[in-house]
Protein backbone atom coordinates (compact mmCIF):
# COMPACT_ATOMS: atom_id res chain seq x y z
CA UNK A 1 0.00 0.00 0.00
CA UNK A 2 1.31 2.99 -1.10
CA UNK A 3 2.23 5.66 1.97
CA UNK A 4 -0.82 8.25 1.83
CA UNK A 5 -1.23 10.29 5.19
CA UNK A 6 -3.48 12.71 5.49
CA UNK A 7 -3.80 13.49 9.24
CA UNK A 8 -1.07 13.90 11.58
CA UNK A 9 -0.15 14.97 14.85
CA UNK A 10 2.89 17.51 15.03
CA UNK A 11 4.71 16.77 18.00
CA UNK A 12 6.88 19.79 17.14
CA UNK A 13 9.34 21.43 14.89
CA UNK A 14 12.44 19.93 16.21
CA UNK A 15 15.29 22.20 14.68
CA UNK A 16 15.76 25.02 11.65
CA UNK A 17 18.34 24.87 9.48
CA UNK A 18 19.17 28.19 7.46
CA UNK A 19 21.48 27.58 4.04
CA UNK A 20 23.05 29.59 1.15
CA UNK A 21 21.15 29.16 -1.40
CA UNK A 22 23.67 29.02 -4.16
CA UNK A 23 26.40 26.37 -2.50
CA UNK A 24 23.63 24.36 0.39
CA UNK A 25 26.40 25.08 2.67
CA UNK A 26 24.83 25.21 6.08
CA UNK A 27 25.26 28.87 7.76
CA UNK A 28 23.12 28.26 10.81
CA UNK A 29 20.98 25.62 12.84
CA UNK A 30 18.61 26.30 15.73
CA UNK A 31 17.28 23.53 17.98
CA UNK A 32 15.40 25.05 20.67
CA UNK A 33 12.18 26.48 18.88
CA UNK A 34 9.14 27.60 20.50
CA UNK A 35 5.86 28.84 19.14
CA UNK A 36 6.82 28.23 15.40
CA UNK A 37 4.32 29.67 13.21
CA UNK A 38 3.77 29.52 9.14
CA UNK A 39 1.31 31.89 7.53
CA UNK A 40 1.08 32.73 4.13
CA UNK A 41 -0.86 36.41 2.69
CA UNK A 42 -2.01 38.10 -0.92
CA UNK A 43 -3.41 41.16 -2.30
CA UNK A 44 -6.53 40.68 -3.67
CA UNK A 45 -8.20 43.51 -6.23
CA UNK A 46 -11.97 42.80 -6.47
CA UNK A 47 -13.84 43.45 -9.56
CA UNK A 48 -17.00 45.16 -8.86
CA UNK A 49 -20.50 45.96 -10.81
CA UNK A 50 -21.72 49.40 -11.41
CA UNK A 51 -23.34 49.46 -7.70
CA UNK A 52 -19.98 48.12 -6.48
CA UNK A 53 -21.02 44.87 -5.82
CA UNK A 54 -17.93 42.19 -6.29
CA UNK A 55 -17.80 40.09 -9.10
CA UNK A 56 -14.84 38.12 -8.98
CA UNK A 57 -11.82 38.97 -6.70
CA UNK A 58 -8.06 38.33 -8.22
CA UNK A 59 -5.47 37.47 -5.57
CA UNK A 60 -2.09 39.04 -6.54
CA UNK A 61 1.55 39.52 -4.31
CA UNK A 62 1.46 35.95 -2.36
CA UNK A 63 4.31 35.85 -0.11
CA UNK A 64 4.52 33.78 3.41
CA UNK A 65 6.10 34.11 6.96
CA UNK A 66 7.27 32.20 8.86
CA UNK A 67 7.98 32.64 12.29
CA UNK A 68 9.55 31.34 15.58
CA UNK A 69 10.93 31.80 18.94
CA UNK A 70 14.73 30.33 20.31
CA UNK A 71 14.15 29.50 23.73
CA UNK A 72 17.97 30.40 24.08
CA UNK A 73 20.16 33.36 22.52
CA UNK A 74 21.59 32.62 19.89
CA UNK A 75 25.05 34.11 18.16
CA UNK A 76 24.45 32.33 14.68
CA UNK A 77 21.13 33.39 14.57
CA UNK A 78 22.43 37.05 15.56
CA UNK A 79 24.12 37.10 12.92
CA UNK A 80 21.79 36.24 10.34
CA UNK A 81 19.51 38.98 11.86
CA UNK A 82 22.37 41.72 11.18
CA UNK A 83 23.10 40.86 8.07
CA UNK A 84 26.78 39.90 9.07
CA UNK A 85 28.83 36.81 10.09
CA UNK A 86 29.93 35.45 13.00
CA UNK A 87 33.82 35.95 13.47
CA UNK A 88 35.68 33.04 15.31
CA UNK A 89 39.44 33.83 16.87
CA UNK A 90 42.44 31.42 16.90
CA UNK A 91 46.08 31.93 17.49
CA UNK A 92 46.59 33.82 13.86
CA UNK A 93 43.28 35.85 14.24
CA UNK A 94 42.74 37.68 17.97
CA UNK A 95 40.13 39.24 18.84
CA UNK A 96 39.95 42.33 21.13
CA UNK A 97 37.96 42.25 24.24
CA UNK A 98 36.91 45.53 26.58
CA UNK A 99 38.07 44.69 29.98
CA UNK A 100 36.97 46.54 32.76
CA UNK A 101 38.18 45.99 36.43
CA UNK A 102 38.15 47.07 40.34
CA UNK A 103 41.06 46.38 42.02
CA UNK A 104 42.64 47.04 45.15
CA UNK A 105 46.06 48.96 44.75
CA UNK A 106 49.01 46.41 46.39
CA UNK A 107 52.51 47.52 47.67
CA UNK A 108 54.35 50.15 46.40
CA UNK A 109 50.94 51.66 45.34
CA UNK A 110 51.30 49.14 42.02
CA UNK A 111 47.87 47.53 40.42
CA UNK A 112 48.54 43.99 39.12
CA UNK A 113 45.79 43.44 36.12
CA UNK A 114 44.82 40.38 35.26
CA UNK A 115 45.35 39.94 31.88
CA UNK A 116 47.90 41.80 29.32
CA UNK A 117 46.53 45.30 27.80
CA UNK A 118 47.19 45.64 23.91
CA UNK A 119 46.97 49.26 22.14
CA UNK A 120 49.47 51.88 21.58
CA UNK A 121 53.10 50.83 23.00
CA UNK A 122 53.19 52.58 26.73
CA UNK A 123 49.59 53.64 26.81
CA UNK A 124 47.87 50.23 26.49
CA UNK A 125 45.70 51.86 29.65
CA UNK A 126 44.47 55.27 29.32
CA UNK A 127 43.56 56.37 32.31
CA UNK A 128 42.85 54.98 36.10
CA UNK A 129 40.24 55.93 38.86
CA UNK A 130 40.19 56.06 42.42
CA UNK A 131 36.90 54.41 43.60
CA UNK A 132 36.30 56.20 46.96
CA UNK A 133 34.77 54.37 50.35
CA UNK A 134 31.34 55.42 49.22
CA UNK A 135 31.50 53.84 46.25
CA UNK A 136 32.05 57.23 43.94
CA UNK A 137 34.83 57.86 41.58
CA UNK A 138 37.48 60.39 43.24
CA UNK A 139 41.13 61.08 41.49
CA UNK A 140 42.03 60.47 37.51
CA UNK A 141 45.17 59.43 37.08
CA UNK A 142 46.47 59.49 33.07
CA UNK A 143 49.13 57.60 31.77
CA UNK A 144 52.84 58.77 31.43
CA UNK A 145 56.34 57.72 30.66
CA UNK A 146 57.81 58.94 33.51
CA UNK A 147 56.36 59.18 37.47
CA UNK A 148 54.67 62.68 38.19
CA UNK A 149 51.90 64.34 39.91
CA UNK A 150 48.50 63.02 38.72
CA UNK A 151 50.05 60.75 36.24
CA UNK A 152 50.80 57.07 36.07
CA UNK A 153 53.35 54.28 34.66
CA UNK A 154 52.85 51.14 32.59
CA UNK A 155 54.98 48.00 32.35
CA UNK A 156 52.28 46.11 30.19
CA UNK A 157 54.30 42.74 29.38
CA UNK A 158 54.19 42.24 33.30
CA UNK A 159 50.55 43.67 33.64
CA UNK A 160 51.50 46.20 35.85
CA UNK A 161 50.62 49.75 36.53
CA UNK A 162 52.39 51.90 39.10
CA UNK A 163 50.21 54.91 41.00
CA UNK A 164 52.08 57.89 42.55
CA UNK A 165 53.25 56.97 45.47
CA UNK A 166 50.90 56.64 48.56
CA UNK A 167 47.83 55.82 46.63
CA UNK A 168 45.90 53.23 48.50
CA UNK A 169 42.15 51.82 48.20
CA UNK A 170 40.14 50.32 45.39
CA UNK A 171 40.71 51.98 41.20
CA UNK A 172 38.90 51.48 38.35
CA UNK A 173 40.67 50.54 35.06
CA UNK A 174 39.78 49.96 31.66
CA UNK A 175 41.59 48.58 28.85
CA UNK A 176 41.12 45.88 26.09
CA UNK A 177 42.96 41.93 25.71
CA UNK A 178 43.43 39.98 23.13
CA UNK A 179 42.31 36.29 22.76
CA UNK A 180 41.87 33.25 20.60
CA UNK A 181 38.79 31.97 22.76
CA UNK A 182 36.38 34.70 21.23
CA UNK A 183 33.43 35.20 18.54
CA UNK A 184 32.47 38.37 17.71
CA UNK A 185 28.93 39.65 15.70
CA UNK A 186 29.00 43.00 14.26
CA UNK A 187 25.55 44.80 13.66
CA UNK A 188 26.23 47.55 11.13
CA UNK A 189 23.73 50.24 9.51
CA UNK A 190 24.64 49.09 6.17
CA UNK A 191 23.99 45.19 7.18
CA UNK A 192 20.86 43.81 5.50
CA UNK A 193 19.98 39.72 6.10
CA UNK A 194 20.82 37.78 3.13
CA UNK A 195 18.42 34.95 1.59
CA UNK A 196 18.54 31.80 2.62
CA UNK A 197 17.05 28.54 2.33
CA UNK A 198 15.42 26.98 5.33
CA UNK A 199 14.60 23.31 6.06
CA UNK A 200 12.13 23.31 8.97
CA UNK A 201 12.31 20.04 10.15
CA UNK A 202 9.19 18.37 12.19
CA UNK A 203 8.28 15.27 14.00
CA UNK A 204 5.02 14.00 12.84
CA UNK A 205 2.42 10.71 14.85
CA UNK A 206 -0.20 8.70 13.64
CA UNK A 207 -3.15 9.56 14.96
CA UNK A 208 -4.32 6.46 15.79
CA UNK A 209 -0.91 4.80 16.73
CA UNK A 210 1.58 7.22 18.34
CA UNK A 211 4.29 4.89 17.87
CA UNK A 212 4.19 5.62 14.16
CA UNK A 213 6.55 8.58 14.02
CA UNK A 214 7.21 9.85 10.84
CA UNK A 215 10.11 12.83 9.62
CA UNK A 216 8.62 16.08 8.37
CA UNK A 217 10.65 18.93 6.37
CA UNK A 218 8.96 22.50 5.60
CA UNK A 219 11.68 23.20 2.21
CA UNK A 220 11.46 27.02 2.12
CA UNK A 221 13.61 27.99 -0.99
CA UNK A 222 14.25 31.84 -0.69
CA UNK A 223 13.40 33.41 3.00
CA UNK A 224 14.94 36.39 4.21
CA UNK A 225 14.70 37.70 7.66
CA UNK A 226 13.17 40.52 8.34
CA UNK A 227 15.38 43.25 9.58
CA UNK A 228 12.57 45.63 10.89
CA UNK A 229 11.50 43.17 13.62
CA UNK A 230 14.74 42.10 15.06
CA UNK A 231 14.63 42.25 19.18
CA UNK A 232 16.86 40.20 21.53
CA UNK A 233 15.81 40.26 24.73
CA UNK A 234 18.40 40.79 27.40
CA UNK A 235 17.12 39.16 30.36
CA UNK A 236 17.84 35.51 31.78
CA UNK A 237 14.41 34.49 31.05
CA UNK A 238 14.56 35.96 27.74
CA UNK A 239 13.89 34.38 24.49
CA UNK A 240 15.59 35.08 21.26
CA UNK A 241 12.39 35.40 18.13
CA UNK A 242 12.77 35.84 14.54
CA UNK A 243 10.77 36.41 12.03
CA UNK A 244 11.41 35.36 8.31
CA UNK A 245 9.51 36.70 4.65
CA UNK A 246 8.92 33.49 2.35
CA UNK A 247 9.03 35.19 -1.61
CA UNK A 248 8.99 32.87 -4.68
CA UNK A 249 12.13 32.46 -6.87
CA UNK A 250 11.93 35.57 -9.42
CA UNK A 251 13.74 33.65 -12.10
CA UNK A 252 12.61 30.44 -11.34
CA UNK A 253 9.56 28.99 -13.60
CA UNK A 254 7.24 27.98 -10.94
CA UNK A 255 5.93 29.58 -7.97
CA UNK A 256 7.29 27.76 -4.40
CA UNK A 257 6.87 29.47 -1.34
CA UNK A 258 7.53 26.16 0.45
CA UNK A 259 6.79 22.44 0.10
CA UNK A 260 6.11 20.06 3.22
CA UNK A 261 7.17 16.83 2.96
CA UNK A 262 6.73 13.93 5.41
CA UNK A 263 8.43 10.17 4.84
CA UNK A 264 7.39 6.91 6.61
CA UNK A 265 11.34 6.86 7.32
Amino acid sequence: MAFNPNELVLERIRSVEEYDPATMELTGRYTQIEEPTLQTSADGTDVTDAMGTPIQTFYTAQKGNFNFTNSLFSLDLAASQFGSTKTVANSTSKIKMPVSEVITVGAGSTVELKYVPVGTKGSEVKYVKVINDNNTFGTTYTVSAVKGEGKFTIDAANRTITLPEGTTGRVFVNYEKETETAVRVVKRTDGVPEVKTLLIHAIFHDPCNKNLVYAGIIRCPRAQIDPSSVELNLTADGKHPAAYVLNKEYCAEDGNLFDILVSED
